[in-house]
């Protein structure tokens, strides 16, 4: 299978709300914030816990990025 080596327009979008998300909660490391395949929920979740917000607080700061 051939692979780009350039990122794609999904993880250069996620880099971008990683990063915004980086500056607004300095708190979260790059371990928080990794994102997996299949497995949103759990990273959303440990944002959560982290950031000590509940589910709908979490929903709203994701949304407003």
């Amino acid at each position: 299978m051939y692979r780009h080596s350039t990122p794609s327009r999904i993880d250069q979008k996620w880099a971008e709300q990683k990063a915004k998300l980086q500056n607004k909660f300095a708190s979260l490391t790059d371990k928080d914030l990794k994102f997996e395949t299949g497995r949103k929920h759990e990273m959303i979740e440990r944002v959560g816990i982290k950031l000590g917000k509940t589910q709908a607080e979490i929903d709203q700061i994701f949304n407003d990025l």
